[in-house]
């Protein structure tokens, strides 16, 4: 029987004496988000040297991750599900930024409709991981400044007249990648209140 990497990692660890063997099953859980959160970035950098799309993947992650974060929205069931919807969410994009034919105007308007869809109802919960009162005005918080401060980055890319460039479209795209999950999530959630 095969024993998984997190838990030979977190048994060397307890029988070094580095951690207790009661905090064996926080840090095996940990280990494993970590490592499972490796093999998803790096079979994003895999489909973005596929598409030689290096660049552009990198700040479509370093802007997606820390919204998805607190945003909150659909959360698969599965480990597998949520690699393969992540694998699909960097396919799309990477396909929207090379085929959909951008303009100022359409840039503007895709960004702030979801976008202020995302301000309003965002967080959203997962049924896995319910919030309570404090944790939604944190997370409510945090996601309104990471939506600013993304914003305040597509201002200065049309500022300096690059409105056409590629990390603008991430940023839309970013956008666009959230605004649908969470949007149905939140409607699913207040059907179940019902």
């Amino acid at each position: 029987m095969r024993i998984p990497v997190s838990k030979r990692i977190t048994y060397s660890l307890a029988n070094g004496g580095v951690i207790t063997s009661q905090d064996k099953d926080l840090y095996t859980y940990g280990l494993k988000q970590g490592l499972l959160m490796i093999i998803n970035l790096y079979t994003a950098l895999i489909i973005a040297l596929i598409f030689g799309m290096v660049w552009q993947s990198l700040i479509f992650l370093l802007a997606y991750i820390p919204l998805r974060s607190y945003a909150g929205g659909y959360h698969a069931k599965t480990q597998l599900r949520c690699y393969l919807l992540s694998i699909v969410i960097i396919l799309a994009t990477l396909l929207g930024i090379k085929l959909i034919p951008w303009t100022s105007f359409i840039c503007l308007m895709a960004t702030l409709t979801p976008g202020g869809i995302i301000f309003f109802l965002a967080p959203v919960e997962s049924g896995n991981i319910p919030l309570d009162h404090i944790e939604i005005k944190v997370y409510k918080r945090r996601t309104r400044t990471i939506l600013l401060f993304e914003a305040c980055i597509l201002l200065i890319f049309d500022g300096i007249g690059s409105t056409t460039t590629i990390s603008l479209h991430i940023m839309v795209l970013l956008v666009l990648n959230i605004m649908l999950p969470m949007y149905t999530r939140r409607i699913k959630y207040e059907e179940d209140l019902m």
